[in-house]
């Protein structure tokens, strides 16, 4: 991918896609890419993520190790959900 708007859109376009619950509308977005940029893309969305989770920790009073403990619960909880059912 030549620029960063390219790779900005795309970025954008796979968040709108998790919003809307639509894993295949994200995968088309993402497979004529090569894997360099759809690594870069999965870094951006984790580091917007991490932002998101640290706002809404913020929001409540709490601070970013708040935020790192409530994401590690959830993962907790999603591993014990997956092993469960």
């Amino acid at each position: 991918m030549s620029d960063s708007f390219e790779s900005d859109r795309i970025t954008m376009a796979v968040v709108a896609c998790a919003l809307a619950d639509d894993s295949d509308g994200a995968v088309e977005l993402l497979k004529p890419l090569d894997a360099r940029d759809v690594s870069r893309i999965a870094i951006r969305l984790a580091a917007m993520a991490a932002d998101a989770l640290i706002s809404a920790t913020q929001e409540g009073g709490g601070d970013r190790a708040e935020a790192l403990e409530r994401w590690q619960q959830c993962i907790l909880q999603h591993e014990t959900e997956r092993e469960g059912g």
